[in-house]
Order: C-alpha cells, then structure tokens, then sequence
C-alpha cells in the first residue's frame, strides 16, 4: 500500500480561537436562539378560521351539462297519487 499523506489539522491561532468564542458568546446572549414556552389561559383549543375560497376550476368537469329530463313538456308516467 501506497503511504497515506498526513491531514493537516485546522488548528486556529489562540488569538483567532478567543475572538470567535466571544462572537459566538455574543450572539447567544442575543436571545436570537432561545424559545419561551407559551403560557396557556384556556383549556380549550381556538382554531383561528382560514380563509376558504371558492373553486375557480380551469375547465368543466363533464364536457356537457346534464339533460333535465323533467322539463316542462316531459310527462310524468305513473304518478304517485297518494
């Protein structure tokens, strides 16, 4: 086996290592990262009411309207009487 080449370790200046401990300190005492639990008041649950819009469809879904077969001069066979 070929020998392998050594890996330089990326080892920064203590100078270099201090100033970007304090920048990392510095932003983590921004409160940018921290989360608050929220408190709760009510037992129940309120789902906020989304806006629903109407279909606006790009085409028919049946290529023609259905035939009303109880028009005006249809006549009714066997009507119920009763």
């Amino acid at each position: 086996m070929a020998p392998k080449a050594k890996k330089e370790a990326l080892a920064l200046p203590k100078d270099e290592a201090k100033a970007k401990a304090l920048k990392a300190k510095k932003a983590v005492l921004k409160c940018i990262h921290s989360h608050k639990k929220k408190i709760r008041t009510s037992p129940t649950f309120w789902q906020p009411k989304s806006l629903w819009l109407q279909r606006k469809p790009k085409y028919p879904q049946k290529s023609e309207p259905r035939r009303n077969k109880l028009d005006h001069y249809a006549v009714i066979k066997l009507p119920l009487t009763t």
